[in-house]
């Protein structure tokens, strides 16, 4: 097996374990949204978040206090900050699986964004495979009725913030991935602890653990999709995130008894379909690339 399919291989891996972390991390914030917050599981997902990289891997810190993308870096982290607010508050309207759907939209934001900033090439046929896996997602919010409303302009505008902040980590992919992960979470971090006092409510120490998770599970989520990213086009890793739909569905159905229907079954079924399809698209260039090069 040649370099390029290794590095889309371990993108795809890469990506599909990301997003299994970040359906957990859902799965805790919405039943802790119960009890608790927005603002405050916003400072315990980011304040988490740094922590956990600062302690296990302090050279992330030095490493950001010397880069030299600061810019591009702090814009990524307040991106974040910006989707993750969004996300969050979207899951007091709509289900998990709902909003997962929803921002579903990212990729397809990701793949006209790059073809503009970064200049990556998305012809018709990957276009049809990513518009195949939305058309999937769709199909998995229809029946429930609810994808009309706040929350659903909540979970639009987090897919908005989340794709520039897939571009955005694209831009840095030279830098030290770790200190891009570090900076993922400073922005809102930093903010969330200044108006912590606003949204406090002292939590169980049960509670305080699972808020402690959703940092550690966003981070390293983080880190798998910084990797991703600097192994393949933003425009071919990005459509991958669809199987998150999929964990999302199994975490909610765990943690709150929702069973998928068929319909959302049939629509998990062509979201993984277009994934696979998308990647024969990927192998079938990189080999009429390989025999242009002879």
């Amino acid at each position: 097996m040649d370099e390029g399919r290794r590095n889309i291989l371990a993108a795809i891996g890469l990506v599909t374990l990301g997003g299994l972390l970040f359906a957990v991390m859902n799965a805790i914030v919405k039943a802790l949204l119960a009890r608790y917050p927005v603002l405050m599981l916003l400072w315990a997902r980011t304040f988490f978040h740094v922590l956990f990289v600062a302690m296990v891997i302090p050279a992330a810190v030095a490493g950001a206090l010397r880069t030299r993308e600061p810019k591009i870096q702090l814009a990524r982290s307040v991106l974040l900050g910006a989707s993750t607010l969004l996300n969050f508050t979207a899951l007091l309207y709509l289900p998990l699986g709902d909003v997962a759907a929803i921002t579903f939209l990212s990729p397809i934001l990701v793949a006209a964004i790059a073809l503009v900033v970064l200049r990556e090439r998305v012809g018709p046929l990957r276009w049809a495979a990513i518009g195949t896996g939305f058309l999937g997602a769709l199909l998995i919010v229809r029946p429930t009725g609810a994808g009309i409303g706040p929350g659903a302009a909540l979970a639009l505008g987090c897919a908005a913030a989340y794709a520039i902040y897939q571009i955005s980590t694209r831009m840095v992919r030279e830098a030290e991935p770790l200190v891009s992960l570090l900076f993922s979470g400073l922005v809102g971090a930093v903010l969330f602890t200044l108006l912590l006092p606003w949204g406090w409510r002292t939590p169980a120490p049960l509670d305080l653990a699972l808020m402690a998770a959703t940092g550690v599970l966003g981070a390293i989520g983080h880190l798998m999709i910084i990797l991703a990213l600097r192994r393949a086009e933003a425009s071919r890793v990005s459509p991958f995130n669809y199987l998150q739909l999929v964990w999302a569905m199994a975490a909610s159905y765990l943690a709150f008894g929702d069973v998928p229907s068929p319909a959302t079954l049939l629509g998990a079924a062509i979201i993984v379909g277009s994934g696979l399809w998308l990647y024969r698209l990927d192998i079938a260039e990189l080999a009429r690339r390989s025999a242009a090069g002879r």
